[in-house]
């Protein structure tokens, strides 16, 4: 919508995890390396937490991309299941065939296939993101998973992404075998003030924009203010600047702009309790004290322009609608004034074969003066040839006048096709 406007390539801030967009903040390379060091040196379970939006799937698909493709990856992310469903769903993306076997069958196939993976060579990963949903004996059946070792060699290695609420389930009584297994645990913190300035930098960058100031310093440090760093509202939050921006024709986007797109939107904010409450039910009190009547008489007033001008739309393609219809309507009533001619023409030429006929007859040999008869015969082929000259002419001359002439705007394939389709008819 707005990407010619402001020069992007694609749209910068899609919700959609892209690792072309990844900002490496200094939480994320962290988190990374971890990441990396666990698959690289074959550790079992791996934990990494961080609040909605924080980039913890971005930088999963990071490092499926960037990985060794001996590691052979399963991403598992509904999780609202109970344990038998998860095994089968884990199975299947390692594209097992269960159907039909029991829970220990089940199992046993899968301890085949890592055996294999195993001998080949080859090393394989199981990711399953929104854990903290898991059921606790859900989790105790992923730790069963973690028995299958091999000559003290990991045949599955685990990683689970979630929100903070993971953390504080892991250390539920009943899952201390499951904390003891955890050799990396990693929580992604939100982005700082600076680091916000640099990831908006950054990904305006990636989508192809020559300018690094369409939203000036205010305009992020508001954006921070109200996002905390996560990097979804953050991508929320400046995505809908730039719809007020491209709507407003403003190459710059301001402070003003993201106090109004937060006024307008339903979007989460952290207090200092840290707690989350929503902007719809709680406007940030900077709103009001800068002027939410100046705000809201703008916002109107906008959108009455824009209501009149998707009014004037309208009535501009009513009329050329209109005008189409009247048009087609004259093309088919000429179209019917040349069948008409061409019939008559028709009918007249049959006539006058008719008559030709006859005095064919009447000239047959053997009917009388025969020299008389052949001179009648050879001024009546003349007439007959210059006849069928004129008429061929008259018609080509007509078509040509009737395209060229009446019906200028069609051109000649369009009137051609309603001929044929009229004669067709016909």
């Amino acid at each position: 919508m707005y990407r010619a406007f402001y020069g992007f390539k694609e749209n910068p801030f899609n919700l959609t995890p892209d690792p072309d967009f990844l900002f490496m903040s200094r939480a994320h390379e962290e988190a990374y390396t971890h990441l990396e060091y666990a698959i690289i040196e074959h550790k079992g379970f791996v934990v990494i937490t961080g609040e909605i939006g924080a980039g913890k799937t971005t930088l999963v698909n990071y490092l499926l991309r960037k990985v060794d493709r001996d590691v052979e990856f399963a991403l598992v992310n509904q999780t609202s299941v109970n344990s038998d469903e998860l095994m089968r769903m884990i199975c299947q993306e390692y594209h097992l065939k269960v159907d039909g076997l029991d829970k220990i069958e089940r199992m046993n196939r899968f301890q085949e296939f890592l055996i294999k993976r195993f001998v080949e060579g080859k090393r394989v990963a199981l990711i399953i993101d929104e854990a903290q949903n898991l059921a606790k004996d859900t989790l105790e059946e992923i730790r069963m998973l973690s028995n299958l070792e091999l000559e003290k060699q990991h045949l599955l290695q685990i990683i689970l992404l979630g929100q903070p609420e993971l953390r504080r389930k892991l250390h539920q009584r009943g899952l201390e075998q499951l904390t003891q297994r955890i050799t990396v645990h990693w929580h992604l913190n939100a982005l700082s003030e600076k680091e916000t300035s640099e990831y908006i930098l950054h990904r305006l960058k990636v989508a192809g924009s020559a300018n690094p100031n369409i939203f000036d310093e205010e305009a992020v440090r508001t954006i921070y203010e109200h996002s905390r760093g996560i990097p979804r509202l953050i991508n929320i939050l400046c995505d809908a600047s730039l719809v007020h921006g491209y709507a407003d024709e403003l190459p710059v986007i301001n402070r003003d702009v993201v106090e109004l797109v937060v006024s307008m939107r339903e979007l989460g904010f952290h207090r200092d309790d840290g707690e989350t409450e929503q902007i719809a039910e709680t406007v940030n009190e900077t709103v009001v004290n800068r002027g939410a009547s100046g705000a809201l008489d703008h916002t109107l007033e906008r959108l009455e322009k824009r209501i009149d001008l998707v009014e004037e739309h309208l009535l501009t393609w009513a009329a050329k609608a209109n005008a189409g219809r009247s048009q087609f309507q004259k093309t088919d009533e000429r179209i019917d004034s040349v069948i008409k001619i061409l019939s008559d023409m028709n009918r007249k030429f049959g006539e006058y074969c008719t008559i030709v006929a006859d005095r064919e007859k009447q000239m047959r040999p053997g009917d009388g003066n025969i020299e008389k008869k052949d001179q009648e015969g050879k001024f009546l082929l003349r007439d007959h040839k210059i006849l069928v000259a004129l008429i061929t002419v008259s018609l080509l001359a007509g078509l040509i006048s009737f395209v060229y002439l009446l019906f200028p705007d069609n051109g000649i394939f369009d009137f051609s096709s309603k001929f044929l389709y009229k004669i067709s008819g016909n």
